[in-house]
């Protein structure tokens, strides 16, 4: 009730639509519910629809005609409108005339490598107030809907705000809405055939709203459609790469043109589909997963593979005019994946591929490595960086730092401080000393470990917005406060800073191949009371094993 009252005293139908939209997600089945980790609704719909139309209140009225226009059961639309009509409660106009949007524009946010993309929407109430979906669609995970947000800004705001970051790499461009309907109703969809089920801090919350929006666009659109790449079109790569600088030292070898071959497979038949864009996540994926399970070879031939993707990447990249930087990206992708690319594909004395998969499957057992209280105690040494930093962990407060300077270089000095400037002012004013330390302590090192990424053009506020960010997901500072609040702080939306996060945490030394968003690796960037919580569970874990004499 306190949060659908909080929510009629924005001055925006958002947070209200967002809270209904929650609602609904909750009691909503899906096809994945009840397989193994995925919890069935503990609610059903009409348990929940029962519960509202059975409590006359303000609040409860408020909830229903903001969920009202999201319902697609005919029935329950028609049996909630008959018992609002017989409600006597004031309720705004804004509030009973919650549904009725108009279209606006729609458009795409494409990145040159062309892993994914932003389908974005805009509606407008007819009191001016404009509201904007944002779908990002993962074309490496099979064209779908990986996470979704609706923001209050205008898409021509957020197409300045996108324009305003620099990013070279990326784009905006307009699509016709019947396409923005098509697309996002397909990525949905495919999405709701993948294993886990893909969950963010508003998706798949705001999955209904999301919908309702998508309905509003006309009907019979064009949805994502992947590239044909015929035999002809690749025996024609694959001789133009043979042919190239690029290809030339591997040509005399028999097994290259195999090899390629199976790159070809990959790239045009999974993924987006371009055999000539290589990303950092779908080398990952070649690697760690598709190679070692769908081709078959001995050792010598499977060890070949890397040098012959470097290559491949290189020849591609050059024929894309992909831009230098992403391009060592690539391989600097290949470089840290090899090794275990080698471990899964080349052991001795065992099958290659889906057969030695899934032999060792069957012969593994999922707690041979210890018992949970070990795996646990690894997962505590992960976040503060090793078993023997977790043993001798303190609590203390970090204190109150001045910014280190030493090693920096005096041409980035003026940028650096200027993200130095905001960042203490949104610690000071939202957060905490030990917090302002400790987002002092990452830019520093950011700065001193790649100073390129100070000399780019690149807003000062979105630096400083990703640095506060990446800190507080490794302190659990969002279950305290949302990421939304902390955002409008500076005045940007969330889906602008999960890659600058990613460049300055590289920038900072952290591997962010390996490491989650919310692992930073060192207690010096802990916060004391998430240091002290890892303290209890990691004393809670040693006594169970002391209890059970392991």
């Amino acid at each position: 009730m306190g949060n659908i009252r909080s929510a009629m005293a924005a001055d925006h139908p958002i947070d209200l639509l967002m809270l209904a939209s929650q609602m609904l997600e909750i009691a909503t089945p899906r096809p994945l519910d009840g397989m193994p980790g995925v919890a069935a609704p503990s609610l059903s719909l009409d348990d929940l629809l029962e519960s509202l139309l059975g409590f006359d209140s303000p609040e409860t009225t408020v909830l229903l005609h903001a969920m009202l226009p999201l319902f697609t059961d005919v029935a329950m639309a028609a049996e909630v409108h008959s018992e609002l009509e017989r409600r006597r409660w004031p309720i705004p106009d804004w509030v009973s005339g919650i549904g009725r949007v108009e279209v606006g524009e729609a458009a795409e946010m494409t990145h040159v490598l062309g892993d994914g993309e932003n389908v974005v929407a805009e509606v407008r109430w007819p009191s001016n107030e404009t509201m904007t979906i944002l779908v990002y669609v993962d074309h490496n995970l099979g064209t779908i809907a990986k996470d979704a947000f609706p923001v209050v800004e205008s898409l021509a705001h957020l197409r300045r705000e996108f324009l305003d970051t620099g990013d070279a790499d990326s784009a905006v461009a307009p699509v016709d809405p019947a396409d923005a309907r098509a697309r996002i109703e397909q990525a949905i969809e495919n999405g709701e055939r993948v294993y886990p089920p893909l969950i963010s801090e508003t998706w798949p919350g705001c999955r209904s709203l999301i919908e309702f929006v998508a309905r509003q666009l006309p009907e019979g659109g064009r949805g994502f459609v992947r590239p044909e790449w015929t035999d002809a079109d690749r025996d024609s790569v694959m001789r133009a790469f043979l042919n190239s600088r690029f290809g030339a030292p591997l040509v005399d070898d028999p097994d290259t043109s195999d090899i390629v071959d199976s790159l070809l497979w990959f790239a045009c038949d999974y993924g987006p589909g371009d055999p000539l864009r290589w990303s950092p996540p779908s080398i990952e994926i070649l690697l760690t997963d598709w190679f070692p399970r769908k081709i078959m070879g001995d050792r010598a031939y499977m060890g070949k593979m890397p040098d012959v993707a470097r290559a491949f990447v290189r020849y591609a990249h050059d024929e894309r005019s992909i831009p230098d930087h992403l391009t060592v990206e690539t391989l600097g992708a290949v470089d840290h994946w090899e090794s275990e690319y080698r471990r899964a594909s080349a052991r001795s004395g065992a099958p290659i591929g889906l057969a030695q998969l899934v032999q060792e499957q069957l012969a593994s057992d999922p707690y041979d490595d210890g018992p949970i209280e070990e795996y646990m105690l690894a997962v505590l040494a992960e976040r503060v960086g090793g078993r023997d930093t977790l043993n001798h962990l303190s609590d203390e407060p970090i204190p109150d730092e001045e910014f280190d300077w030493s090693g920096i270089p005096d041409d980035i000095h003026a940028r650096v401080g200027e993200v130095l400037d905001i960042v203490d002012r949104c610690t000071d004013e939202l957060l905490d000393t030990e917090y302002r330390t400790i987002v002092r302590r990452l830019l520093a090192r950011a700065a001193l470990g790649d100073p390129d990424v100070f000399r780019r053009r690149a807003r000062t506020d979105y630096a400083a917005a990703a640095l506060v960010w990446t800190v507080g997901k490794a302190n659990d500072l969002f279950r305290a406060m949302y990421v939304k609040d902390l955002m409008a702080w500076f005045g940007i939306h969330q889906g602008s800073i999960s890659q600058r996060a990613q460049t300055l945490r590289k920038a900072a030394g952290i591997d962010v191949y390996t490491t989650r968003v919310d692992v930073l690796g060192d207690p010096e960037l802990l916060h004391s009371t998430k240091r002290r919580s890892i303290i209890t569970w990691r004393d809670r874990y040693i006594d169970r094993l002391e209890q059970e004499g392991r």
